[in-house]
C-alpha cells in the first residue's frame, strides 16, 4: 500500500478537475480525497502502488481539456486506511505555495448546446445552461477557492434533479458549481429602460426581446459580463439609431452570426482566423470584410475590415438562432465609461439608448468586455484580452521577491498582480476619462487581489504623472502602506511586457511604435529603438522630433500634424496652403502655422502615430479622427498588400541617433505632386517604415551585439507594417517577437510595468 499527498497548480478549478480525479480514483479502486484549496487542488490518495503510479500518469495526461496544469508537488505520506474516495470541502485558508488560477468564461459546449434545442430536454431554451465543460466562471467568481457558495450561483439553491446530477460521478454535471435549471435558476426578464417597468419573464421575455430586434429596435442584452446593446446589421435605419443614440459616429461595431458558415460569408476567413472564431473564447475576430454581405456600411463605416464573432453564451444562440441574420453586438455603456453590469446601471446609463432590456436575476461579479483580436504576422494576437482570456496567468521567467500590484496606462487600462511566477491580469478596464472608469479600476484591483489571494508588497504605474492610473497608485499607495512605488517608462514597459510573456532572459533590442508615451527627456516619444535589459534600458535612436501643434490636439485632427510635418519641408506659404483640407477653415490653419513659428503649445514628439496621422490626412483620408486609430486604420486600407518602392529613410551618427520623418514626408508630397495613386503612396510609406525597422535594428545589433528583436505599441496593431518587418528581419538573422498573449498598445503596460518593477525590487534584494 502507498498514499501520496499531490498538489496541482494552474488551471484546475471549475474546469470538471475534481470529478476526474474522483474517476481515476474510483477506476483503479484507490481511496481519500480531493478537495479545492485557495493554491489549486489538493489530492491525498493511497492504495495498491502500482495503482497509485498510473493515477499520478493519468492525473495530467487524461485532464479535462479546459484545465492547465503547471506544476504538480508530491509527497510520499504513510497510509491512513481511507475507506473510500470522496470530494471533501474547499480550504479556504491560506496558500501553501502560489498556483490558484481560476478559468476564464468559456463558451457553450456542444453537449449543452444540444439540449437547449432539444424541446424534449428539461433544460431546452435554459438561457443559463452549463457544465463542468463550458459556462461562466471569472464573471461570477468573488473569491478563490472555486466553489458555488463564493459564486454568485449561490443566490440559486439547487432543485432535486439538480442537485442529483451534481452528486453524480457519471453525470458531467458533477460538482459543476454554475449549473442550475429552469426549476431552480436564473430567469430572463424584459424591462422599459425609460420606465423601469417589467414587460414579460422568462420566455416571454425573450420573445419580446426577439420581436424588438426583427423590428429594428435596439436591445441592451444581459450576458456573462456586462450589458451588449444589440440591433439588426442588415437594417441601415436601426444601426444609424444605434450610433445617433451612443454617440457614436464611425467606429466600427462588431457582428455577431449565428454560427462559422455566416462569419464566412460576411469576412475571407483564414484558417487561423476561423480557428479563433470558434475557439472556446469566442473573441471579437478582425478580418477582411468581403462585399456584398449584407451587413450594412454603417456597421463599418469605409473600413476594409470588419468585427465578427461567435455566440458566447446561450442568450445569444437562443437570439441568433430566432432573428436568423447578424447581429450587432457592441459593448452596453455610454462612450467612453465601462460596460454596464447591472439592472440599476443599465436603465441610468442605456435608457436613452436602449429599447428594451433584456435582463436576468444573476449578478455579475466582475465585468468582463469582449476580447478582440486579430491576424498579425502569421499568427491571431490579440487587440484587447478580456472575455475568454482573462484570468489565465501568465507564467514569467523568475519568481518574484514580493508581490506586486502594476496599474497599466491612461488609455486602454488594465491592471496586473504579479506574484511567485505568475502574472494575472485584468480584463479590459478601458479609458481612464471618467470617475466611473477609475471606480471600474479599483474593482479591478480588489477582484484580481481577492483571486489570487495577496497583498501587494509594490505598486508600478507609468512615468506620466498625469495619467489617471498614476494618480490613483499615489492615491491607493497612501491608503494601502505601500512605500514601494515604482515609476516605468512608458516604452520600456512595452517592451518589458513581450519579454515577460516569452520569458527572455537575455537583453533585447526592443523597437516601440505608437501614438505617446512621456519620455524621460520630458518629450512625447512614439518611434524608439531601445536597448532592454530587466530593469534597465538605453535609448538608441528614436524618430526625430516634430513639434505637435495644440498637443493632445493633434491626436483627434490629423491635419495638425500633416501642417507639423510639412513646416519642416521648406515650402512656401503657397504651396502650403495647397495641403489644407478642404473642410479645414483658413483661421484654424493659419492659427496651427502660429504655433508652429512660435513654438508655442507645441511639445515636442517623435510618435510614429502622428506620422501615420500627417501622411493620412495628406492623401486626404482622415482630417478629423472620430475614434483612435481610424487615420492609420485607413491607411493601412489604402495600401491593401503593396509594398514597393519605399520612400528613403536614413539615421544618424552617434549614440544616440535619429531618423528624420523628413524623407518620407518629401516623397509623399512629391508622389503627390506627380498624381500617383493614393494606395503606392500609402504602400511606399509602410515600406519606408519597414526599412527603418530593419536599418535600426541593424545599427543596434552592430553597436551592442543583441540579436533579438521585440517589436511593440499600438502601431505594430497594422498587419502590414507588422508582417513585413518581422520577414525582413528574420531573413536578416534576427528573432523577432511580437505580443502572443497580451496586446502590443496599451492593454499590455501594465503587464510590462510589473515585470520592470519585479526587476528592479530583485537587484534591490541582491545588491
Amino acid at each position: 500500500m502507498e498514499r501520496r499527498l499531490i498538489a496541482v497548480e494552474g488551471v484546475v478549478q471549475g474546469v470538471g478537475f475534481r470529478p476526474h480525479i474522483h474517476r481515476l480514483a474510483a477506476a483503479g479502486a484507490l481511496c481519500g480525497f480531493v478537495r479545492n484549496y485557495a493554491g489549486g487542488v489538493f489530492i491525498d490518495v493511497e492504495g495498491e502502488s502500482a495503482r497509485v503510479e498510473e493515477f499520478c500518469r493519468l492525473l495530467s495526461s487524461a485532464a479535462p481539456s479546459v484545465a492547465t496544469i503547471s506544476r504538480v508537488c508530491v509527497q510520499h505520506a504513510e497510509p491512513q486506511a481511507y475507506r473510500d474516495f470522496s470530494i471533501a470541502a474547499s480550504d479556504a485558508g491560506p496558500q501553501t505555495f502560489v498556483g490558484a488560477s481560476l478559468p476564464p468564461d468559456v463558451a457553450t459546449c456542444d453537449a449543452c448546446l444540444g439540449e437547449l434545442f432539444d424541446p424534449m430536454n428539461r433544460r431546452s431554451g435554459h438561457a443559463f445552461i452549463s457544465c463542468t465543460a463550458c459556462g461562466p466562471r471569472f464573471t461570477i467568481t468573488h473569491a478563490a477557492p472555486y466553489d458555488r457558495e463564493r459564486t454568485t450561483m449561490v443566490a440559486f439553491p439547487l432543485c432535486g434533479r439538480c442537485q442529483s446530477e451534481y452528486d453524480d460521478p457519471s453525470d458531467r454535471r458533477f460538482h459543476a458549481e454554475s449549473i442550475a435549471c429552469p426549476d431552480c435558476g436564473p430567469i430572463l426578464a424584459s424591462l422599459d429602460p425609460r420606465t423601469d417597468d417589467s414587460r414579460a419573464r422568462g420566455r416571454a421575455a425573450l420573445a419580446a426581446a426577439i420581436d424588438s430586434l426583427c423590428s429594428g429596435q435596439v436591445v441592451a442584452i444581459k450576458a456573462l459580463g456586462g450589458f451588449h446593446l444589440a440591433c439588426d446589421a442588415t437594417n441601415e435605419d436601426a444601426v444609424g439609431r444605434l450610433r445617433s443614440r451612443k454617440h457614436r459616429p464611425a467606429k466600427p461595431f462588431a457582428v455577431m452570426v449565428r454560427d462559422a458558415e455566416a462569419a464566412t460569408a460576411l469576412c475571407h476567413l483564414s484558417e487561423a482566423e476561423h480557428t479563433a472564431l470558434a475557439s472556446r473564447a469566442r473573441p471579437v475576430v478582425l478580418a477582411q470584410r468581403r462585399e456584398n454581405s449584407g451587413v450594412v456600411p454603417g456597421v463599418a463605416p469605409g473600413g476594409h475590415m470588419l468585427g465578427v464573432m461567435l455566440p458566447s453564451a446561450p442568450i445569444h444562440h437562443l437570439l441568433l438562432r430566432a432573428v436568423n441574420r447578424p447581429l450587432v453586438m457592441t459593448s452596453g455603456n455610454r462612450g467612453g465609461d465601462p460596460v454596464v453590469i447591472d439592472d440599476a446601471a443599465a436603465i441610468a446609463e442605456l435608457r436613452d439608448i436602449a429599447d428594451l432590456l433584456l435582463t436576468n436575476d444573476r449578478s455579475i461579479s466582475m465585468r468582463c468586455d469582449d476580447s478582440v483580436v486579430r491576424a498579425v504576422a502569421g499568427e491571431v494576437r490579440p487587440v484587447r484580452r478580456s472575455r475568454g482570456y482573462v484570468p489565465l496567468a501568465i507564467e514569467l521567467p523568475f519568481a518574484l521577491a514580493v508581490p506586486v500590484l502594476a496599474v497599466g496606462g491612461h488609455l486602454k487600462n488594465t491592471i496586473c498582480v504579479a506574484q511567485g511566477r505568475r502574472a494575472h491580469l485584468s480584463a479590459h478596464v478601458g479609458d481612464l476619462e471618467s470617475t466611473t472608469a477609475r471606480g471600474a479600476l479599483r474593482s479591478a484591483i480588489e477582484h484580481t487581489l481577492r483571486l489570487v489571494g495577496v497583498r501587494p508588497a509594490a505598486i508600478a504605474h507609468d512615468l506620466h504623472p498625469d495619467y489617471g492610473s498614476t494618480l490613483f497608485a499615489e492615491q491607493y499607495g497612501r491608503e494601502q502602506g505601500l512605500v514601494q512605488r515604482v515609476p516605468v517608462q512608458h516604452h520600456h514597459a512595452h517592451v518589458a511586457a513581450c519579454v515577460a510573456e516569452f520569458a527572455v532572459r537575455e537583453a533585447v533590442i526592443g523597437v516601440v511604435f505608437d501614438g505617446a508615451g512621456l519620455g524621460t527627456d520630458g518629450a512625447i516619444w512614439g518611434g524608439e529603438f531601445l536597448a532592454v535589459d530587466g530593469a534597465r534600458f538605453t535609448r538608441c535612436g528614436h524618430l526625430a522630433y516634430v513639434p505637435l501643434p495644440g498637443g493632445d490636439a493633434a491626436a483627434r485632427l490629423p491635419w495638425r500634424s500633416a501642417a507639423a510635418h510639412l513646416s519642416r519641408a521648406n515650402l512656401t506659404d503657397q504651396q502650403l496652403a495647397v495641403f489644407r483640407a478642404p473642410d479645414v477653415s483658413q483661421r484654424d490653419w493659419l492659427t496651427v502655422q502660429q504655433l508652429l513659428a512660435r513654438s508655442t503649445h507645441a511639445p515636442l514628439t517623435s510618435s510614429v502615430g502622428r506620422l501615420f496621422d500627417a501622411v493620412a490626412s495628406l492623401l486626404g483620408l482622415c482630417q478629423v479622427s472620430r475614434f483612435e486609430g481610424e487615420a492609420a486604420m485607413a491607411l493601412e486600407a489604402a495600401a491593401g498588400n503593396r509594398l514597393e518602392d519605399a520612400y528613403p529613410v536614413a539615421i544618424g551618427n552617434g549614440a544616440l541617433w535619429t531618423a528624420d520623418p523628413a524623407t518620407i514626408i518629401d516623397g509623399v508630397i512629391r508622389d503627390l505632386a506627380h498624381r500617383r495613386a493614393r494606395s503606392e503612396i500609402a504602400g511606399a510609406f509602410h515600406a519606408a517604415l519597414r526599412d527603418l525597422v530593419v536599418l535600426g535594428c541593424e545599427r543596434i545589433r552592430s553597436d551592442t551585439g543583441l540579436g533579438t528583436v521585440v517589436l511593440s505599441g499600438g502601431v505594430f496593431v497594422n498587419a502590414l507594417l507588422a508582417g513585413s518587418a518581422q520577414d525582413t528581419l528574420t531573413a536578416r538573422g534576427f528573432r523577432v517577437l511580437l505580443p502572443r498573449q497580451v496586446p502590443c498598445n496599451d492593454g499590455g503596460l501594465s503587464l510590462g510595468q510589473a515585470y520592470v518593477a519585479a526587476c528592479a525590487l530583485r537587484e534591490e534584494l541582491c545588491a
